[in-house]
This record gives C-alpha cells, sequence and structure tokens, in this order.
C-alpha cells in the first residue's frame, strides 16, 4: 500500500510539475508575440495596438469557461488625441548624427521643427530657478538650444518642469547619465518647443545642433480595452479584478520601435496564465473574477479610467483589483502600491507572503499615478500594484526592453502569491 501511495504521489506531483511548466510555456509565449515586430510597440503607429487587442481577444476567446465582458464582446473602444512621432526623427552635433531612441528622444509632446542652430550650455550653478528663469526669460537664447543637465533640473524643478517648455528657446536638450527613456503620458498636447532628452554621450562643447522632427496630433485616435470574464459560482454580484494594460510606447520615428515585453507583455501574459488556471473546473472562483488588458496605459492611465467610469460590475462590488505591471523581472524584491482603500487587503497580501517565503522583500511605495489600479484607487476601490524589481528595469522605455531582456525565473513564486491572496476574498 505505502510504495502504491508514492507511486500515485509522484504521478500527481508530476502532473502538477508539466502544468506549470506548461504555464510557463505559454507565458513565455504571450510576452514573445506581443513584443514582436508585428505589433509595432502595441500603439498608433500602423495601429498595432488594434492589432494586439484582437489578438488577446482571440487568446481569451480559446479558454473554455472564459466570456465576453462587454455587450458579448471583448472590446470596450474608447477615443483620445495623441501627438505621434512616425516620420523623421533627426538630430545631429557639428555634423555627428545622434541615433534616434539611443543617444536621443524627443519629449511626446515636442512640436515639429526642421533648421540649425547654435548651442547654448547653461553653467551647474545657474541650474537654481532664482537664477535659470531670469537667463532664460531674458529672451538672450530665442534663436538658440539651450543644454542643460537633467539631474539639476529635476532636483530643482522636478520631472515635468512645465515652466521651462515655455520660455523663449528655440528648444531645450536635457542631458542624462543613461540612455533616454522615451514616454507617451503627456501626448495629448503640444508645447511650443522641442524638448529633448539626451544620453551622456551628447556633446559637452558642441557648437551648432541641426534637427528634423516631424510630429502630427491625431485627434479622436480609437484604442480598446479588452475585457473577459469568469462567472462566480456563489458570488457572482461581486468581483475581482485582474488588469494589466497590454500598450506601449510604439515607435520613435519611423524605424525605431519600443517592444515592451516587460512593459508589459508580461503583465498581460499574467493575466492570461491566470485566466486559463481559473478557468479549470477544480479552480473555478466563486466571486467573478474580471480579466482587463488595459488601453493607453501609457497615454496617461486613459484605458483603466475610461473602465472605472463604465465598468462591467460596479465599483462598490469590486472587492480588489489586482494589477501586474512589469513583472518579467529576476528579483527577490517587489515593490508595490495601493490606496487608503486597500490598506487593510495588502497586510493580508503581505502575510501571505511572509508565511510562504516566496519574495524576500516588499517595497510597500505611496500611491502615484504610474499604473492602472490608480483610477480605482482614486474611487476608493482597493487595488494593489505589483511589479518585480530586478534587472530588467535597466532597459525600461528603452528600444532594448524586449524578450532578450526579460526573466520568468519570478514567475511562479508570483503566481501562486496572486492566487493565494485572491483565494481570500
Amino acid at each position: 500500500m505505502k510504495q502504491r501511495f508514492f507511486i500515485i504521489t509522484g504521478i500527481f506531483l508530476g502532473f502538477f510539475s508539466l502544468s506549470q511548466a506548461q504555464d510557463t510555456t505559454y507565458y513565455k509565449e504571450i510576452i514573445r508575440e506581443l513584443s514582436s515586430k508585428k505589433f509595432e510597440g502595441r500603439s498608433d503607429f500602423k495601429k498595432g495596438d488594434r492589432k494586439a487587442a484582437k489578438y488577446i481577444a482571440l487568446q481569451f476567446r480559446q479558454i473554455p469557461g472564459v466570456e465576453p465582458s462587454v455587450g458579448g464582446r471583448y472590446l470596450q473602444p474608447f477615443s483620445y488625441n495623441v501627438n505621434v512621432f512616425h516620420k523623421r526623427m533627426e538630430m545631429s552635433v557639428d555634423g555627428i548624427t545622434l541615433e534616434p531612441g539611443r543617444d536621443f528622444i524627443a519629449r511626446e509632446f515636442s512640436p515639429s521643427q526642421k533648421g540649425t542652430w547654435p548651442l547654448k550650455y547653461i553653467s551647474p550653478e545657474d541650474h537654481d530657478p532664482e537664477r535659470l528663469l531670469p537667463l532664460l526669460e531674458s529672451g538672450d537664447f530665442r534663436n538658440s538650444y539651450v543644454v542643460l543637465q537633467y539631474d539639476l533640473i529635476y532636483k530643482y524643478l522636478g520631472i515635468a518642469p512645465a515652466t521651462l517648455y515655455k520660455m523663449p528657446v528655440s528648444g531645450l536638450i536635457l542631458v542624462q547619465d543613461k540612455q533616454p527613456s522615451f514616454f507617451k503620458s503627456r501626448s495629448g498636447f503640444v508645447q511650443p518647443i522641442p524638448v529633448i532628452w539626451a544620453g551622456p554621450g551628447f556633446p559637452r562643447d558642441g557648437k551648432h545642433i541641426r534637427v528634423r522632427f516631424e510630429s502630427r496630433m491625431i485627434e479622436g485616435y480609437t484604442s480598446s480595452n479588452v475585457i473577459a470574464h469568469i462567472p462566480g459560482s456563489s458570488r457572482a454580484d461581486s468581483c475581482i479584478v485582474f488588469i494589466a494594460h497590454y500598450d506601449h510606447l510604439g515607435h520613435f520615428g519611423k524605424d525605431v520601435y519600443y517592444p515592451g515585453a516587460h512593459d508589459n507583455a508580461s503583465g498581460v501574459a499574467f493575466i492570461l496564465t491566470l485566466a486559463r488556471h481559473y478557468a479549470l473546473p477544480e479552480n473555478s472562483p466563486e466571486l467573478t473574477y474580471i480579466f482587463i488588458a488595459a488601453a493607453a496605459e501609457e497615454n496617461n492611465l486613459l484605458g483603466s479610467t475610461y473602465y472605472t467610469n463604465h465598468p462591467v460590475v460596479p465599483l462598490d462590488r469590486t472587492l480588489q483589483v489586482i494589477d501586474p505591471d512589469m513583472v518579467a523581472d529576476n528579483g527577490d524584491r517587489l515593490f508595490v502600491e495601493t490606496g487608503p482603500g486597500g490598506e487593510e487587503t495588502l497586510q493580508r497580501f503581505l502575510q501571505i507572503n511572509d508565511s510562504l517565503d516566496l519574495f524576500g522583500t516588499i517595497e510597500h511605495d505611496p500611491l502615484s499615478n504610474d499604473s492602472d489600479h490608480y483610477p480605482f484607487a482614486m474611487k476608493e476601490v482597493p487595488a494593489l500594484y505589483i511589479m518585480v524589481d530586478g534587472d530588467a528595469y535597466d532597459v525600461y522605455h528603452t528600444p532594448l526592453d524586449d524578450y532578450d531582456h526579460i526573466f520568468t525565473s519570478r514567475y511562479l513564486s508570483l503566481f501562486r502569491l496572486v492566487t493565494e491572496f485572491a483565494s481570500t476574498f
């Protein structure tokens, strides 16, 4: 009898391990596919986001027991304005060409511009706002590009120094000590001058800069959240929401695209594996589980904001929102955020991690508008943001965030932590 027990146990554990391996394989496949060139960075370039939405809807459709949530459909469309760089983005200093996406990016609100201008460098001591702002306001740099140090501007004026963007200068260069990251969160409007983030290789004594920037404002661009659900077996009128944004940054210029494997193909792959898990009869939830692949997160959380204003289950019956964003990393540390409505459930999450010893450190950061949990938290819905911290973060918002720069070693630990947490509701 004992020998038979060990044989049966071994077979069971073998099937369990195979099931976990298959989930990991599927997880990797989704990340690889969504970060491939065919989706063009999952944004407005060649409607790559719409192609990605259809692909994700197909994945939900192929899971038995998972149902469409928007009037019998998966897509929840909405529209917004977006400034895009789909054509030439060229810059050179004293005849030396700089590489877009690696040596420089234009901030997402920059206008079109073409021409050659003198370069004027501001000394470190003149970055103090009491000296810098009058200096720029004087008009002495009206026909010049002004070079500033990013770290000093950040120190004095923060990450979004809007005061500078309206100065009477031809353009601004903010030099960083790393490869510059591209953003789209302020792409719904255009500022009067180009604002450029440059990498550490930008010349320290350049004389002239030549640029050719082509931007275009698209009005009323349409994206869609992709929403599916598993009906609850006994408490179907209340829900848990698993949300991960599928969009990324698209293109900076015609040839430079941002794959977004870690950010956030990994989160979408994670909620798809959750959907496959909970669709199995033995894992059927008592609550309704809603799975949202959100659009336009990079455009200032537009998809999740739209959902909170048009939920498929009322927000007062949403017991918890779980937002995995950038989870394909190798660290033993999680970053988490929640709002005032989620403090109690966060403690539960932390206790589960401690009891199972899954991650060595969980750092609780203050609530910020950096991912799709935020619109829920602002409506006092318990909402938990989760990010795995590790080496993949080094390529955040650069063209190197591709399948070759992700890690899946923490997937099973996070999967267990999230499923154990969800089971407590």
